[in-house]
């Protein structure tokens, strides 16, 4: 996977040409309970890949972006913490085919919201069935980090056109092109 050119991390256009062909599969809300009934670590994480044939799809990756409420600087140390447990050997097991991952927080703090972007790299010869993939995810996700997740939901494209990356999500490409690079060996 070396050969692959990947864009410059210090050229804007070039990462908004790699990044802007991700299409959103799906998204899911998690949360960890609290007493009362009360939720903490509340958010979402959506799900993309590249499109088919674009120019992204040079690596056979699935990208996760958490968005988690951190109103108090301890609720973005626990939710660093609790996303800092997952790793490859989180994953491996359900998904022999993972060969890396990335964890890239976003630098640029949004509002009182946590931002943080994954990057699941998969074998080239491993053909991604998101139907089959995310509920794996899913399940890891809840198993190694404790966290309560609801059922994916699939987005349906013919319906409404997809949410955009956020301001903070583009902010991250360039350290996520760099954490891609350090993955993939180059």
């Amino acid at each position: 996977m070396s050969d692959l050119p990947l864009p410059n991390s210090d050229a804007q256009d070039e990462l908004q040409d790699f990044f802007s062909q991700e299409e959103f599969l799906a998204f899911f809300n998690f949360y960890q309970p609290a007493p009362g009934g009360k939720r903490t670590l509340e958010g979402i994480c959506k799900v993309a890949r590249p499109e088919t044939g674009s120019q992204s799809a040079r690596v056979n990756y699935m990208c996760l972006t958490f968005v988690v409420d951190t109103p108090t600087p301890e609720l973005e140390k626990l939710i660093e913490a609790t996303l800092d447990k997952l790793k490859v050997s989180s994953f491996k097991m359900q998904l022999p085919a993972l060969q890396s991952i990335t964890s890239v927080p976003a630098s640029m703090r949004g509002s009182e919201n946590y931002v943080h972007q994954m990057d699941l790299i998969f074998s080239k010869s491993f053909v991604i069935d998101p139907r089959e993939v995310v509920p794996v995810l899913l399940f890891t996700f809840r198993n190694v980090t404790g966290l309560k997740t609801e059922a994916p939901q699939w987005w349906d494209e013919d319906a409404l056109k997809a949410p955009a990356p956020s301001a903070t999500e583009k902010a991250n490409w360039g350290n996520r092109i760099k954490a891609l690079l350090g993955a993939i060996g180059k």
